[in-house]
């Protein structure tokens, strides 16, 4: 069986390599992909693992996209990060499944443990 997988979606190649090196070094795999559609086309059904989506890549205010983001936390838990305080777009995040909002700048530190407590919930859900 595989181990679990990282998903960073994010068209901001800073994030995607700040993040993936975070969870190399906690011994995770981890994939930059540049859109949910991306995301949505790659995910193994049975496969572990966590959706790290930048709020800058949702467009939470469009209904296109937040279908497309449901669709997104349904196949794997995963959390938003964002660089905005604004309490709707973290309710509309959640409301799709989000596990977590995660505000930048973020230490690394709790962006793991937002990530560790997503993985959880993968194992928990597939038991």
């Amino acid at each position: 069986m595989l181990g679990p997988k990282i998903f960073v979606v994010t068209s901001d190649g800073a994030i995607a390599d700040s993040v993936l090196e975070l969870v190399e070094s906690a011994g995770l795999e981890g994939e930059h992909l540049p859109s949910l559609q991306a995301f949505l086309g790659s995910v193994e059904p049975d496969r572990p693992g966590c959706l790290v989506l930048d709020a800058s890549i949702a467009c939470l205010e469009h209904q296109d996209r937040q279908a497309r983001l449901a669709a997104a936390f349904t196949r794997m838990p995963g959390l938003l990060i964002t660089d905005r305080g604004d309490v709707p777009m973290a309710v509309s995040a959640v409301k799709a499944g989000a596990i977590e909002v995660v505000q930048k700048p973020y230490s690394n530190h709790s962006l793991l443990d937002a990530i560790k407590k997503a993985l959880a919930t993968d194992v928990a859900i597939q038991r």
